[in-house]
């Protein structure tokens, strides 16, 4: 997990200034002088934090599992790209926009053969339109959520070469926290809005013409691996679970379950993964987790992946039959000030120290700025493909 502070900047900390400021005092981060530079700062990060990947492998004493036979799980949080106004528009998706541009570069990093055992989760990307104005929704003055449709959806990429596992994963279900008020783009909660919009026909074209697959029922079929991923609120409504039991397919649990979240734990949803199947979380807080579902009975949400007493933050103590959350292996912070500075917060817990805290050693004090981080979490031996229609292939590890 990449483990950064997706939620925005802090005016008590000085990183509002000239910002909208919500009434909790936190304002948007990023550059909305130029929006372009914007989205190629946020990819500097990513070609950074993957830089720190490729110096792993070839260090003499790697702390991440770089055998070819293992799925590498790279997942960052929500809001990952949220913008300078909270959202960016519908119209940078579509032939010449920012937005295109960067899923094209992206599409060159993972492409390269270094990456084909490594699946990528790259947080959340938040959009917005207004369709009976052709202006952005911040530049349009006097509206309401209602005069606006929004989007928040995950892109999910199979690493390596000659291949289509190119996918969207759109979030269903807006949470209070996913938008700012007394901003200029209008929060949908105000006008208590409660469902982010429908793909349009059009995104769904142009998704189609590039070989991505809009993802609707939460499952994703890769290597092998049947993979079910949710965003934040969806997950404490249990999407992927409710998929699974409206198709009538109750067997249709999955291996892994990935959660890219801004404010959410594993245990307060449903982890409807098989028994041995794994849970990921990465949270926007600051935060990741990780979980084993290791009993052989009936699926039960209210047993998998729960701590006897219900917590958030993120290491509860299962009781007995309740299934064990797992601790990370290592962690290395990404201490990259200058280019995280005004795009992501710096000064809210973050980062090995914080990681330290959860697990009941407190460094934090020792610092003045808290860099986000890499956590990694040991190898997963998965169980054998049981479907009955077996998958391409069979990689049954994660990490």
């Amino acid at each position: 997990s990449f483990t950064i502070n997706t939620l925005g900047g802090l005016a008590a900390n000085g990183e509002c200034k000239g910002r909208d400021v919500d009434p909790t005092g936190q304002c948007y981060l990023g550059n909305d002088k130029n929006l372009t530079e914007d989205v190629e700062r946020r990819e500097k990060i990513i070609r950074e934090v993957l830089g720190r990947i490729i110096d792993d492998e070839g260090s003499k004493k790697p702390v991440i599992d770089h055998d070819e036979s293992v799925l590498k799980i790279f997942m960052v949080p929500e809001f990952f790209m949220r913008g300078p106004h909270g959202a960016y528009s519908t119209a940078e998706m579509f032939e010449g926009g920012i937005l295109l541009d960067l899923a094209d570069r992206v599409r060159d990093i993972v492409r390269d053969p270094r990456w084909s055992d490594f699946l990528f989760v790259f947080g959340t990307v938040i959009v917005a339109r207004t369709p009976d104005d052709p202006r952005r929704a911040w530049q349009v003055e006097n509206i309401t959520g209602h005069d606006v449709v929004y989007y928040n959806f995950a892109p999910v990429y199979k690493g390596g070469p000659e291949h289509n596992h190119r996918y969207i994963v759109a979030k269903k279900y807006i949470s209070t926290v996913d938008f700012l008020s007394r901003t200029k783009l209008p929060n949908p909660a105000d006008s208590k809005l409660r469902s982010y919009g429908d793909i349009p026909a059009p995104l769904k074209a142009l998704l189609k013409s590039r070989h991505t697959t809009l993802i609707e029922n939460n499952t994703i079929d890769i290597d092998g691996l049947r993979i079910g991923l949710e965003i934040c609120l969806d997950h404490r409504k249990g999407q992927l679970w409710e998929n699974i039991q409206a198709a009538e397919q109750q067997d249709y649990l999955v291996d892994v379950q990935l959660i890219t979240s801004a404010g959410m734990s594993i245990e307060a949803g449903p982890n409807p993964v098989v028994p041995g199947g794994a849970v990921y979380l990465s949270d926007g807080g600051a935060s990741s987790a990780a979980c084993i579902r290791d009993d052989n009975a009936t699926f039960d949400p209210e047993k998998v992946c729960r701590g006897e007493v219900a917590g958030r933050k993120h290491v509860p103590q299962g009781g007995k039959g309740y299934s064990p959350f797992i601790s990370m292996a290592t962690c290395i912070d990404v201490e990259e000030e200058k280019l995280m500075k005004g795009y992501y917060s710096l000064f809210q817990p973050q980062g090995c120290a914080n990681t330290l805290k959860t697990y009941g050693i407190d460094v934090m004090d020792e610092f003045k700025v808290y860099p986000p981080s890499l956590e990694i979490y040991p190898t997963v031996e998965l169980p054998k493909n049981t479907y009955e229609t077996p998958l391409p292939s069979d990689s049954r590890r994660a990490a």
